[in-house]
């Protein structure tokens, strides 16, 4: 019966009754989530076009433009999964091409992610004040919202990772079809995103198969460690008896016959032969075991896992194989997903096979490109810079949660409710990182794929804070909350003053000091940003009396208030004060200097040059031709991003790295990238006058980062040392001898303020690297162009 029912019978049941609907009643939590998802819209598509287009950006926007409007589409590993492809040409198809049109799929994504932890309410994993803070991170993430504005992948990558992890804690929390279909469909569209799905499903894997393991059969972690020592010495072995390397990857336009030729070959390579033995032998004795361990009356599946209690690995994976409706409908859905896109909708059937032994062996062949040359500590220093609340958070909750683990099993106590998940994100975090930064290319965008499960980690504590606070509120003594509030304010209010204060202090004036770009290079005279001097008490008591102060109030807070309370206050104000830190970054870094690449998050950036540039060019075809019929060429080094700029303009040509000889040049705009610049070339366009432009420009590594340590890893040798003069090879003790001795640079005060002036305001002492091009302008067209040039309505809208 209903409770509008109930309600009109307890009004008498009278015929005569005045009935009237009774809304839905709008709970706080669905008003919190309305609110949230406002911002994130907001965050996620404001001025989403005018930023210049990255170099990789270009070429996504432009294939999938070529995609919608009928050139078709072919998946190349180079440029990654066919997802991205696909949801850009839909928009192009439906609305058109432009700078903001082409963000939008992953800007909607980057809205969604935000939302997701909604399915993570229930009791066993983030609750609702979890799953609320959750997207409260999650929306204030600054690499995830930079990301979230960007064509890369990686959104996309987040997304589906984010989708599989909450099916596989929702399934085991309690199984239900629903979630192995979702599962299913989040494995087909993450292996249509991009390598690092291959990543995620390895963490995720082998995370499920240590708790079953754990739970039916442990004698298989014996196993698995027999395994890594057989390969281990099958690997010494071949080395020793000088068996050749695997065979190179046919990457330049492979035949049939190449790709043939390169199959047999590895899988009868000897190091392919032998791994495949030890897997082999490893999973026959793991049967046997498994056999032996089995209740034979029951069969495979109830012998195994009938006894495996709710909420484990083991009985989710009981009701998987027995309940196979589910099952069935993700597995095709995966299958589909993924043949429909690699197959660029049965379009080009050969996709199936770069979509997955391409796609791998590209992304393991391109570990030892090392393309990027970024050491093993890129992520160490990288994460820290902007993801303040997860990275500082992690280390101290990862051991929280060991401790109090380790505990409850040395008592044979239960875990908890949450424990499981808690566990899952802790693998799934550590792993990557440690994945990410022992892979050979690494990259800024990867960030986002640590930043989600140390934010989710997070925010399951933070529920604990503020499930605590709300159920406890009722019992205390009068002033309590009073007090806790006051508490956390000072806290907040320190922090704040421990900021002023070091920005105070180390806004000193501008001075010429000899400082030297590299090791290697000679002396220069640069302006650098020192201190203030005359400081009242010194660096040390400006900088440090707010901390001091902040001390002593935590002691009074723990003595006043109890280590529980005090603690709760502690952590909330900690969130609090890192978020507004957190949105300071963001916002500059996303909108106030999201094209100039001051952050090491931005990596290599388009200047607004050249979007400006497009501007002025259109205005110019648009008053010598009525159109966009302007006769535009460029070179092979500016062609991206000119491919995507240039793209309505009907009589553009890409000549090559030079101009064609023999021919006279008449082309009213010519673009050439300065490498490209010769003697020729100037002759051949005497009759044009160039202005110089930035076509991309880069975050100084080697002057800032590069210098905290050696950096053995890198095949470059050039690369490995930006520390000193000393020459390599570096052995492991020098390698964290060097780390050291950055860290112990920092009792410097200078160093102290120059590290702040870097993170809190991008400060650098060098300038940003640069790669320039030129555009040449035929000169009866040189005052026209000066004209639209130097115009208020062209350029930068």
């Amino acid at each position: 019966m209903s409770r509008t029912s109930a309600s009109w019978l307890a009004a008498g049941g009278a015929e005569d009754q005045d009935v009237r609907p009774v809304l839905p009643r709008i709970t706080v939590e669905q008003l919190l989530y309305g609110a949230l998802f406002v911002v994130a819209l907001l965050t996620r598509f404001w001025d989403l076009g005018p930023r210049a287009l990255h170099f990789d950006e270009s070429e996504h926007a432009y294939f999938s433009w070529i995609y919608a409007i009928g050139g078709g589409y072919k998946h190349d590993p180079l440029l990654h999964g066919p997802f991205l492809f696909h949801a850009d040409a839909l928009v192009f198809w439906l609305f058109g091409a432009s700078n903001a049109l082409s963000r939008a799929f992953p800007a909607a994504v980057g809205v969604l992610i935000v939302l997701l932890p909604w399915l993570l309410r229930s009791e066993r994993l983030l609750r609702r004040w979890g799953a609320l803070s959750a997207s409260f991170l999650l929306l204030i993430s600054p690499s995830i919202l930079y990301y979230s504005r960007f064509i890369r992948h990686d959104i996309y990558c987040l997304c589906g990772t984010f989708l599989l992890f909450i099916a596989i804690v929702r399934y085991v929390e309690m199984p239900q079809a629903r979630w192995a279909i979702l599962g299913g469909g989040a494995i087909g569209f993450l292996l249509c995103t991009k390598e690092v799905s291959f990543i995620v499903l390895f963490l995720f894997g082998s995370f499920l198969a240590v708790a079953l393991a754990y739970r039916v059969a442990p004698v298989l972690f014996a196993v698995a460690a027999g395994t890594l020592v057989l390969l281990g010495v099958v690997v010494k072995l071949l080395q020793a008896s000088g068996a050749p390397p695997l065979p190179a990857i046919p990457w330049s336009n492979p035949s049939g016959a190449d790709i043939r030729q390169f199959t047999i070959k590895l899988i009868t390579h000897p190091l392919v032969v032998g791994a495949l033995g030890v897997l082999l032998l490893a999973i026959v004795v793991a049967f046997w075991l498994l056999n032996r361990l089995r209740d034979h009356e029951l069969g495979w599946i109830e012998g195994l896992l009938g006894d495996a209690p709710d909420g484990s690995t083991a009985a989710a994976l009981r009701e998987l194989l027995l309940e196979r409706r589910g099952l069935g409908v993700g597995v095709v859905l995966a299958l589909g997903i993924f043949t429909l896109l690699y197959t660029s909708l049965f379009t080009n059937m050969l996709g199936l096979a770069s979509g997955s032994f391409g796609a791998l062996g590209y992304w393991l062949g391109q570990q030892n490109v090392q393309r990027g040359a970024e050491p093993w500590f890129y992520y160490l220093l990288l994460l820290p810079q902007y993801e303040f609340i997860g990275v500082l958070l992690f280390p101290f909750l990862s051991l929280w949660f060991a401790a109090r683990s380790w505990r409850a099993l040395r008592r044979n106590e239960p875990l908890g409710q949450r424990a499981y998940m808690r566990a899952f994100l802790i693998w799934w975090a550590t792993g990557m990182f440690l994945i990410l930064s022992w892979a050979g290319e690494k990259m800024p965008w990867l960030t986002v794929h640590v930043a989600l499960p140390v934010l989710l980690l997070a925010a399951s504590y933070l529920d604990v804070a503020l499930s605590w606070l709300d159920g406890q509120r009722r019992t205390w003594r009068p002033g309590v909350a009073r007090e806790m509030a006051l508490f956390g304010s000072a806290i907040v209010g320190l922090c704040g003053a421990a900021f002023l204060a070091t920005a105070w202090a180390s806004d000193g004036p501008f001075v010429q000091l000899m400082k030297r770009d590299t090791p290697y290079a000679n002396s220069t005279l640069t302006w650098v940003h020192v201190m203030r001097s005359g400081l009242p008490g010194g660096w040390w008591l400006t900088v440090g009396l707010p901390w001091l102060v902040l001390a002593l109030l935590i002691v009074g807070g723990i003595i006043r208030l109890g280590v529980r309370r005090a603690a709760v206050v502690l952590l909330l104000a900690a969130t609090l004060g890192l978020s507004f830190l957190q949105i300071h970054t963001e916002w500059r870094l996303t909108y106030r200097q999201g094209d100039v690449a001051q952050d090491m998050l931005i990596y290599v950036q388009t200047p607004p040059d050249v979007p400006r540039l497009t501007d002025q060019l259109t205005m110019l075809s648009e008053e010598q031709t009525g159109g966009m019929g302007l006769e535009v060429w460029y070179d092979d080094l500016t062609s991206w991003p000119f491919n995507w700029y240039l793209r309505d303009f009907t009589n553009r040509r890409y000549f090559g790295n030079q101009l064609p000889s023999g021919q006279t040049i008449t082309a009213p705009v010519v673009l050439v990238a300065d490498d490209n610049v010769t003697d020729s070339l100037k002759d051949a366009l005497k009759g044009y006058t160039y202005q110089e432009y930035p076509m991309r420009w880069w975050f100084p590594e080697n002057e800032t980062y590069r210098r905290f340590a050696y950096a053995p890893d890198l095949n470059d040798r050039g690369m490995q040392n930006f520390q000193d003069q000393r020459q390599g090879p570096y052995s492991l003790t020098d390698t964290g001898l060097s780390a050291l001795r950055s860290i112990w640079a920092l009792r410097d005060p200078q160093e102290q303020a120059s590290l702040f002036r870097l993170l809190a305001f991008r400060e650098t002492t060098y300038g940003l690297g640069t790669f320039n091009f030129r555009v040449y302008i035929r000169n009866d067209l040189l005052p026209l162009f000066n004209t639209i040039r130097y115009s208020e309505d062209v350029g930068g809208k």
